[in-house]
């Protein structure tokens, strides 16, 4: 690894940290979850960043969409395989014939 990606490694990892810190010392945080437990509840809460970088000016924004998993739904398409097509007649559900 070159010393300029392990310096932006450091910085990612003590992004990562700040943000976790921000939001567990966060009085409204805190104060929430105590509303769901006092309901009887216990609670667990999991937080996932997607971080996207790239040199300055270089970053654009389907780039960020394709790491962040956000696509537009009408470049999507769905096949299903003759797999697919069985399994789900096994579970007794109808499957339309692809045409």
């Amino acid at each position: 690894m070159q010393q300029g990606d392990e310096k932006l490694l450091r910085l990612v990892q003590n992004l990562e940290k700040s943000i976790e810190q921000a939001i567990s010392s966060s009085p409204q945080v805190e104060e929430c979850l105590m509303r769901v437990r006092d309901q009887g509840y216990e609670l667990s809460l999991v937080l996932q960043a997607t971080l996207a970088f790239a040199p300055i000016g270089k970053l654009d924004q389907k780039q960020v969409e394709e790491v962040a998993g956000i696509f537009d739904e009408s470049d999507a398409e769905f096949r299903m395989s003759m797999l697919d097509r069985k399994f789900l007649r096994s579970l007794k559900i109808a499957v339309d014939e692809e045409k």
